[in-house]
């Protein structure tokens, strides 16, 4: 994340024309707090909606602020890169006091829920489950029929509910702020892709979210000067995603999927994890080309 971010910050440096903002927007579902420890490691100047140091408060309308940097003799002003921070499903670092959301840096709710988590125990209600292979709706709603929760099990669904996130199902909202900061970050994400020359680069994100992926195939109908570059995990993903984007609904074919190469025989598949963009992608950006000989001064 940190190379990520770092990268991101020096291509932003390389404009040196007024006409072009220094600015760069990141949408995330993601609730970790990976992001923000990168950024404040790299101490790279972010807009992550929060106002104030003391006890920061979300408050939308930091967006969009620039960062000047004026010299001391002679008052020039230069912009300053800035990297937008949008966590579209909330964070883990949230946390919701009457009608305003907080910035938590104790992370008390979480600690909450782990604190209700161990009291309940392994003798609990609740369903053990063991790494990703056993997610399995069908076997866990098996699992699961007949029982109801004991004492411990409500409590630790309880302090859950209390955490500022929005949970991967249909019903999304616990509470009305939550609802309202939702839509919010959904319209900041809807106006970046109806602007001129837009550029969003994907990067783990299944676009299992209905409204999400419904939002960015609407932005490319409509605006055909967006490009959509969707990079895929792996090439059994690409298959996947074409089945989410089929060309029929691409009407300006605006959408590009890009996966891994092909194994040769006896390789195994590269995946396309954030280092691979990194290094196979982004940094090519910042490959200097010699200049001609009637550009030098």
């Amino acid at each position: 994340y940190a190379r990520f971010v770092s990268t991101i910050n020096r291509i932003l440096l390389k404009r040196r024309s007024t006409l072009l903002g220094k600015q760069a927007n990141i949408f995330t579902t993601n609730v970790d707090l990976a992001f923000e420890v990168a950024l404040e490691m790299l101490e790279i100047d972010t807009n992550d909606g929060f106002a104030g140091k003391l006890r920061p408060r979300l408050d939308l309308g930091e967006y969009g602020t620039l960062r000047l940097r004026q010299g001391t003799r002679y008052e020039y002003r230069s912009e300053i890169p800035v990297v937008n921070l949008f966590k579209i499903h909330g964070s883990a670092a949230w946390r919701q006091e009457g009608d305003e959301i907080y910035f938590d840096h104790q992370l008390s709710s979480v600690r909450q829920v782990k604190a209700a988590f161990d009291a309940a125990g392994s003798k609990s209600s609740l369903l053990p489950i063991s790494g990703p292979d056993a997610v399995k709706a069908d076997q866990l709603l098996e699992a699961a029929r007949g029982k109801t929760l004991d004492g411990a099990g409500e409590a630790f669904a309880a302090a859950y509910e209390e955490l500022s996130i929005v949970n991967p199902e249909k019903t999304k909202f616990a509470t009305t702020v939550l609802n309202k900061t939702y839509y919010e970050l959904i319209r900041r994400l809807a106006n970046e892709l109806e602007k001129e020359n837009s550029a969003l680069f994907v990067h783990g994100f299944s676009f299992r979210d209905e409204h999400l992926r419904d939002l960015v195939l609407r932005a490319a109908r409509t605006n055909p000067t967006l490009q959509v570059i969707v990079f895929c995990y792996s090439r059994e993903g690409r298959e996947e995603m074409r089945a989410l984007f089929p060309e029929e609904q691409v009407k300006n074919a605006n959408i590009s999927l890009v996966a891994p190469h092909e194994p040769k025989e006896g390789e195994d598949e590269r995946k396309l994890a954030i280092d691979v963009l990194v290094d196979d992608y982004l940094l090519a950006l910042l490959a200097e080309s010699p200049a001609a000989a009637d550009h030098v001064i």
